[in-house]
């Protein structure tokens, strides 16, 4: 796991903040999200809602809260998986392949972590659990 590399195995601390956050996602760990954000951070998903640093957990909750009307779920159901950058862009592709949703992610990149991320989603059948909510 990544918490467990030691700093100087990255080449930059931008990689090691990137690295960090993208395992955080890719476990549904809000803690392990949040050790790679900058104070201010804020995360919006255009069909959960604005998240602050310390309201991000409800996040995790409120995205399994909807989808476990299809059924049973486990918290590394609603992990996401981020890869990327995209050429000369801030975007990296974002998909939860256990919920069925792809998109795009805009992560800002801040002296002191990361300090945004905007989703953007490709419409599909999630999509649409999402917005039933």
């Amino acid at each position: 796991m990544l918490q467990h590399r030691n700093l100087r195995d990255w080449p930059t601390t931008e990689d090691w903040l990137l690295d960090t956050y993208f395992e955080g996602w890719a476990e549904a760990d809000a803690d392990l999200i949040l050790s790679a954000t900058a104070p201010n951070y804020c995360f919006h998903d255009p069909l959960v809602g604005r998240f602050a640093r310390m309201s991000l957990p409800r996040y995790f909750t409120q995205l399994h809260e909807k989808f476990a009307r299809a059924g049973a779920m486990k918290r590394r159901d609603v992990a996401f998986i981020l890869r990327g950058p995209m050429i000369g862009t801030q975007q990296f592709w974002r998909e939860a392949p256990a919920l069925g949703l792809t998109g795009t992610s805009e992560i800002i990149l801040g002296p002191h972590g990361i300090v945004s991320e905007r989703v953007a989603y490709d419409l599909n059948l999630a999509c649409g659990q999402l917005r039933r909510a």
